[in-house]
């Protein structure tokens, strides 16, 4: 009789062994076979479910298809928006990627535009990503009327290159499962943000040229008196911008105050260059007072927003910058290579010269007073 309860204690050890032994493999197979997570925390601070196959990609609102392919996914894109289509074609992350524009339209796009389900839902996207224009409330909702995960993505402040951006990033990489692209890509930035403050991290005040940027695009085209006193370029590389201390975001200053500053060297977006040409031929008199026009130290720099933060043209625009400001410490940059290089990393090709065609001319100085 001990020998049969014996016996039976045994097997029932080896059957409960057994059991748990499966348990914990099916466990461990389940964690090796996926290391996706389950759901994902997106920048509206939402817990959002990520499926498991995500093959077919919708973007909308400002700067949300540029993340997408930053993070390695414009082969998954499957429809655009309206707005992407309409020239001039600026906005790098379409120059470098023109198999875009044969994708069908998802909705009319633009910052006051709602999203279209309707065709979201006609192009089978297994997952959407918004940006800018989202809260939660309102990616709910999208994703009510698709009944297709809706993840919000943001930049932060328009023109800045904070957490948001990487955030972002690193969202759109675990959706997608490009997950070491998204690293890569992170790392590349604030690699490339490390050397532009190194290389002036040295110079004193004292020692540095003062500086403005006129003619920003915000809402609309603008002349020069259309600034930045904390223009990321600027930023980047601790220029003296004589603006600094009056604002956040772009406003606008009386030209005359302009005159009063006189700084050194004098940036110009080209994207508002025409108003300032125009502005010119009626109020010569005032441009001809500005030290820096009459002794030739104007210079062009590339419009970088366009449906948001086109990051890799605000990163060459502080190379040139650092260029004229400081010709010493950036005497191994060509700026219009160095354009190029950030471009083909973050869009998959280069796109200078293309961009010196839409907009009638790169980096190099400007003569506003005639040749």
């Amino acid at each position: 009789m001990k020998r049969l309860v014996v016996a039976a204690l045994t097997a029932l050890l080896m059957a409960s062994l057994v059991l748990t032994g499966c348990t914990v493999a099916q466990t461990a197979g389940e964690s090796g076979a996926d290391p996706s997570p389950q759901t994902v925390t997106d920048l509206a601070g939402r817990e959002v479910e990520v499926p498991e196959s995500v093959e077919r990609v919708v973007a909308i609102g400002s700067g949300a298809l540029r993340l997408v392919v930053y993070a390695g996914g414009a082969d998954k894109v499957v429809g655009i928006e309206e707005i992407e289509s309409k020239p001039p074609i600026s906005r790098p992350y379409l120059l470098a990627n023109p198999h875009l524009f044969e994708l069908p339209v998802i909705g009319v796009g633009g910052p006051d535009s709602a999203p279209d389900a309707e065709r979201i839902l006609g192009v089978d996207a297994d997952v959407i990503f918004v940006a800018q224009f989202a809260d939660a409330n309102a990616a709910d909702e999208l994703a009510a009327k698709t009944g297709v995960p809706v993840y919000v993505l943001s930049y932060g402040d328009v023109g800045t290159f904070g957490e948001p951006l990487f955030e972002s990033i690193d969202v759109v990489g675990e959706v997608l499962d490009t997950r070491e692209r998204a690293a890569e890509v992170s790392a590349y930035l604030r690699d490339t943000m490390a050397d532009l403050s190194a290389r002036t991290a040295d110079v004193d005040d004292d020692d540095k040229a003062t500086a403005f940027v006129g003619a920003l695009g915000y809402k609309g085209l603008h002349g020069l008196e259309s600034t930045q006193a904390e223009y990321p370029p600027f930023e980047a590389i601790g220029a003296l911008n004589v603006a600094e201390g009056l604002g956040s975001g772009t406003f606008m200053i009386d030209k005359e105050k302009l005159v009063e500053w006189d700084p050194d060297c004098l940036f110009v977006d080209r994207s508002g260059l025409g108003l300032v040409l125009q502005d010119v031929a009626v109020n010569r008199p005032l441009y001809e007072s500005m030290t820096a026009v009459a002794q030739g130290r104007v210079y062009g720099q590339l419009p970088f927003n366009n449906y948001w933060t086109n990051v890799e043209i605000a990163l060459a625009d502080a190379y040139y910058a650092g260029s004229v400001l400081f010709p010493r410490q950036f005497a191994d940059v060509d700026p219009a290579a160095k354009a190029d290089e950030l471009a083909t990393f973050l869009v998959g090709g280069p796109v200078y010269d293309a961009l010196v065609e839409v907009h009638g001319g790169g980096f190099g100085p400007v003569a506003l007073l005639g040749e």
